[in-house]
């Protein structure tokens, strides 16, 4: 869901707080970036993408809440940092989601998975990947 990623990118440059936020721990905001856009790979980078999206809990004749998982890779040296300032931004946190958004009426999210410690041969730094799981009620809509 194109509005979800773009709550997501929104809080992830948005963190500018001076020695923890996570601009200051990749050095600037050009180094967040969608996992497929087509650029240079420096580093550090924190790179995101939908990972699989589910029907959520509630049952009924259509989709009442959605479940998007969204991982997140990490490039760098201090990837723990990165990892814990992640789940700071992201653990249990609720969107205002703005009134002209047109899919989603409410979203929040969760810590779901994080993948083993690791080292990327082609930038030659470590790599962690995270996944958080996204809880998305969708606005209704009119029918066609």
């Amino acid at each position: 869901m194109k509005e979800v990623e773009q709550l997501v990118y929104a809080r992830l440059i948005g963190d500018t707080e001076v020695t923890n936020g996570l601009v200051a721990l990749l050095g600037n905001s050009s180094r967040i970036l969608h996992a497929y856009q087509s650029t240079d790979p420096t580093v550090p980078r924190l790179t995101f993408s939908v990972y699989t999206s589910t029907p959520g809990n509630l049952g009924g004749d259509f989709i009442r809440e959605m479940e998007l998982f969204i991982q997140f890779n990490v490039f760098a040296a201090n990837y723990s940092d990165i990892i814990f300032r992640l789940f700071r931004l992201f653990n249990g946190h609720q969107f205002a989601v703005p009134t002209n958004y047109v899919q989603v009426g409410q979203v929040s999210s969760i810590w779901d998975w994080e993948g083993p410690d690791g080292f990327d041969e082609q930038l030659e730094i470590q790599r962690k990947d995270v996944r958080y799981r996204f809880f998305v009620v969708p606005k209704a809509q009119n029918p066609i």
